[in-house]
């Protein structure tokens, strides 16, 4: 890269000089240039804008400014020198609520205000935003950090192009701006207004800026990148994100948490807050912000809050988002993978603004849609003897001292099934799982490999009755612990893959479907393939194991 030569070579000179200048305070000064330089070019070589520290008001900090100082001399003279020898003005009109500049400062607030911009898009790594005058103004401040002569990630570039369009939706103008309004800001802008219309081409994109901002212009890199992210299909604006929230999910979680999910939401999407209560379901909030113009739903609450949303998501180009607020959260861990148990808030809403998606299987049991497992026995044991009040005083606890008692009690129930239309067979057993999706934690579900939710199959797991208790507690080891080949050779453990399946359980019996408690002695279940998109972390592991 041509800067990183420049840079390198200012270093070299700088520290060649110092063995030739036999005076202290020079030599103090040339060592300070090259260390300069040097951590400049680093920057380059890795891609490292954030080396400047830029903060979220668009200032430096005062200790990388002292480090930087004969890197920010050099670039800032060079900047007042082609602004005052520029053949265009320093704001210009692109499009409607939409301008382009270059590096701002307070001797432009009075033509910002003639024009009514209210929001700064800045694209630099190097300066400080709009200096103090700014915030004397109602100005809406985003600083996405690039380097100069480089360009933006494809991450960054979602979040520059919603960005812009969150704020015009809002009813602002924007002004994008680099250094000189020439190449950053350009590539910038022309995602946008690629992301705006499809049909546009790169060239027409950048025509359109160039008839009115001659010096606009990208170099090879810069137009690669751009060509690059449009073929990939990447420049998509998703403003619009309804978020559904439970308020006693998890003993009051959302109220904790409401905070952070929108700071970290809000630069990225138009979000619009509903909240469930006793006589207005997810589901329902989940139709009528799809009836406004919602293409995102992002349920907030636990498993229960989930399928309620989900509901209103099927066979549709709704997308689902998962924040897991509740106490097992099993849905949150299929889909977002083990991270989400370390940081579950921060990276559910990471991988909502990463934009990947799955498309998974979901079921229905007797007309009701099953997302993860139904169950007889143990699990629905486990689930019926946690109340409310015991979930928010223990959390998984209350779960797990409801499996260790229904374990204990050993009631061995006995089940007519039929598995995908074959002849039905009389199942004896403590334990009857249906699992469309599972994490490893949801232990009762895995008599194979961890189920696969986008494979078309729902995945069966039964133990063998035992008049010892304590057998069962080698079962659950060996579902957690055991290989799939271990587990087909286990004389505790049956699995089976099939696509419906009809059970018959003796009268007045109840059931558990996705944490909630039914009453029927028939289960019909069906696997219905595809027919959810969801925001899952899944995606982006699988995309890198087959790379």
């Amino acid at each position: 890269m041509k800067m990183v030569k420049y840079y390198l070579l200012g270093m070299c000179l700088a520290l060649a000089l110092v063995f030739f200048i036999p005076v202290v305070v020079i030599q103090l000064l040339l060592i300070w240039i090259a260390f300069s330089l040097g951590t400049v070019s680093f920057a380059y070589i890795f891609n490292y804008p954030s080396l400047f520290r830029k903060r979220e008001d668009g200032s430096i900090p005062i200790y990388i400014r002292w480090l930087f100082i004969p890197f920010l001399l050099g670039t800032g003279a060079y900047n007042h020198f082609a602004r005052k020898y520029d053949k265009v003005p320093a704001i210009q009109k692109i499009d409607d609520d939409l301008f382009l500049a270059c590096r701002l400062g307070g001797k432009d607030i009075e033509q910002m205000k003639q024009d009514g911009v209210t929001a700064i898009l800045d694209v630099t790594a190097e300066f400080d935003g709009l200096d103090w005058t700014a915030y004397k103004l109602d100005l809406a401040y985003l600083n996405i950090p690039v380097l100069d002569h480089t360009s933006p990630t494809e991450d960054q570039l979602h979040t520059a192009i919603n960005w812009i369009d969150q704020q015009i939706r809002g009813n602002r103008k924007v002004v994008v701006h680099c250094a000189l309004g020439r190449g950053r800001s350009v590539l910038t802008m022309a995602a946008y207004l690629l992301a705006r219309d499809d049909t546009l081409s790169v060239i027409d994109a950048l025509n359109k800026i160039q008839s009115i901002r001659s010096t606009a212009r990208l170099n090879k890199r810069q137009l690669k990148s751009l060509r690059k992210v449009k073929q990939g299909g990447r420049l998509n604006l998703r403003q619009s994100l309804a978020l559904i929230a439970n308020p006693v999910a998890g003993g009051g979680k959302w109220k904790q948490e409401k905070n952070e999910i929108l700071a970290q939401l809000n630069p990225y999407f138009q979000v619009t807050v509903l909240e469930t209560t006793k006589d207005v379901s997810g589901t329902v909030l989940a139709e009528q912000a799809i009836n406004k113009g919602s293409d995102i739903l992002v349920a907030c609450g636990g498993d229960g809050t989930i399928t309620e949303v989900a509901h209103a998501c099927i066979n549709s180009d709704v997308i689902l988002g998962i924040i897991p607020l509740g106490t097992a959260n099993a849905l949150s861990h299929a889909v977002h993978g083990y991270y989400s148990k370390i940081v579950p808030i921060g990276h559910a809403c990471e991988v909502i603004v990463d934009g990947r998606t799955m498309t998974m299987d979901t079921a229905r049991c007797n007309d009701n849609l099953m997302l993860m497992v139904a169950a007889i026995g143990f699990e629905e044991q486990m689930i019926s003897s946690a109340d409310r009040s015991q979930k928010n005083e223990g959390g998984q606890f209350a779960y797990l001292r409801g499996l260790w008692q229904a374990m204990s009690k050993n009631d061995i129930v006995e089940l007519t099934v039929s598995f995908d239309n074959e002849e039905e067979q009389v199942i004896k057993t403590p334990s009857f799982v249906v699992a469309n999706a599972a994490p490893i934690t949801t232990a009762l579900a895995q008599g194979g490999d961890e189920p696969d939710m986008t494979d078309g199959k729902l995945d069966i797991t039964w133990l063998e009755p035992s008049d010892e208790a304590d057998e069962h507690f080698f079962s659950m080891a060996e579902l957690v612990f055991s290989d799939k080949q271990s587990k087909q050779q286990s004389t505790r453990i049956r699995h089976r893959q099939v696509k419906t399946i009809r059970i018959d359980q003796p009268q007045d019996s109840h059931y558990a479907l996705d944490g909630e408690i039914y009453q029927s002695d028939k289960l019909n279940i069906e696997i219905q393939p595809a027919t959810l998109k969801v925001f899952s972390y899944a995606s982006v592991i699988n995309e890198k194991e087959e790379s």
